[in-house]
């Protein structure tokens, strides 16, 4: 296996192009088949998920090249089979043959599907008003009639009731041609 692309693929596994070309294959089912080729994404840079985008667009190709894998003879040593080492062999090869095919369709002018699919993240107890959640003790919760006065010892123990911001993603839209 050339280490030269071995090399060029883990440098391109860490970009938001590969985590949206998942998230692509993960929302759009008619990407089965197809290589997807990202014109343009935005992630949402506070969300730990790598796969929560406010949008991906790109184009669909139809696969017109196979990518050719080596045996699996050549990761097994003293009958041991390297799966981690084949399976990242087998990733890059894929990435190289897409690319390859994607630019030899753009060459030859031929058309994609186009598609953009938009998501929104949002804290869904963001309406909540209270400040404690309902499942707090009722001494916990008579704490909130004065949030300014922090002076009761209670409050060591009541921060652990406090509504926090939970974030919650969602596609809101996919258009494809």
């Amino acid at each position: 296996m050339d280490d030269k692309l071995l090399k060029k693929y883990r440098k391109y596994a860490n970009t938001d192009e590969a985590f949206a070309v998942l998230f692509v294959k993960k929302h759009l089912a008619e990407a089965k088949g197809h290589w997807v080729d990202i014109l343009g994404c935005r992630r949402y840079e506070k969300s730990s998920d790598n796969l929560h985008f406010k949008f991906v667009s790109g184009g669909l190709y139809k696969r017109k090249i196979q990518p050719q894998y080596p045996p699996k003879s050549e990761y097994t040593t003293d009958g041991k089979f390297d799966e981690r080492r084949y399976d990242l062999t087998i990733r890059a090869i894929t990435w190289e043959t897409a690319h390859k095919d994607i630019e030899q369709q753009k060459s030859k002018k031929m058309a994609s599907r186009k598609f953009k699919i938009t998501g929104i993240s949002y804290d869904k107890n963001r309406s909540n008003k209270d400040f404690f959640r309902e499942d707090a003790p009722p001494e916990i919760m008579a704490l909130a009639n004065n949030l300014n006065d922090r002076t009761n010892p209670l409050w060591d123990k009541a921060l652990q009731y406090a509504n926090k911001p939970e974030f919650v993603y969602e596609i809101k839209k996919v258009c494809i041609n």
